[in-house]
């Protein structure tokens, strides 16, 4: 399959793109600085493009099964955030044009209030680290299911992202803003993989499924 991957030059798109090659895939990355793309393969194709510009991803992404986003911004308490609802709008807004339908993309757990959700997501990052990032996922989700409903899209949250090798545990998944019983980290491999299998498997259309492991 061919896929476009938004997202990639960083720790998860990476490993999102490792994955996909490893697989027997073809991926597009489109990115801000090609010289942060240091992967090289036969199957890869780096472009530099400007998300801002609808215009400038929609020859990139036609002809492609599947778009996957693994974009993210910087945590902080003063550091506003906008990032992942003025990118969803220009990539399905491209996704039209170009004539692609499937879109994965990752936000996190904790999205919006849930009382079952870890007291350290509900105490600490909700409200400081991440009291920018998480209300602009929740708007970036909302866009997609009110204003996408010509998009199969699919949401995934994962909970915190570790950098270890791949846990080679099943996936949970669960259509909610957490994963009961689950543990609060996870590898980004594991993730790559899941993000891999909804597009591969046709799995989780038009939904928002938090992700995790035992």
């Amino acid at each position: 399959m061919k896929f476009v991957i938004f997202g990639s030059t960083g720790p998860s798109g990476q490993q999102l793109v490792e994955e996909c090659l490893q697989q027997g895939h073809c991926v597009t990355a489109l990115v801000r600085n090609p010289d942060k793309m240091s992967l090289k393969h036969e199957n890869l194709t780096v472009n530099k493009v400007d998300l801002a510009k609808e215009e400038d991803l929609v020859p990139h992404v036609t002809g492609s099964d599947a778009v996957l986003s693994c974009l993210g911004a910087p945590a902080g308490i003063w550091v506003p955030c906008s990032l992942y609802t003025d990118t969803i709008k220009t990539i399905t807004g491209a996704m039209r044009k170009g004539g692609v339908s499937r879109y994965v993309g990752m936000s996190a757990w904790g999205t919006k209030h849930d009382p079952g959700l870890p007291w350290i997501i509900r105490w600490v990052l909700r409200p400081l680290f991440l009291r920018n990032i998480l209300p602009n996922m929740a708007e970036m989700e909302d866009y997609l299911s009110e204003s996408c409903t010509d998009i199969d899209y699919t949401v995934v949250r994962p909970p915190g992202l570790t950098n270890d090798q791949a846990s080679g545990k099943e996936a949970l998944a669960f259509e909610g803003q957490y994963v009961p019983d689950a543990t609060s980290r996870i590898p980004r491999r594991d993730i790559a993989k899941f993000m891999l299998a909804c597009v591969v498997n046709g799995e989780w259309k038009k939904k928002h499924v938090a992700v995790g492991i035992k």
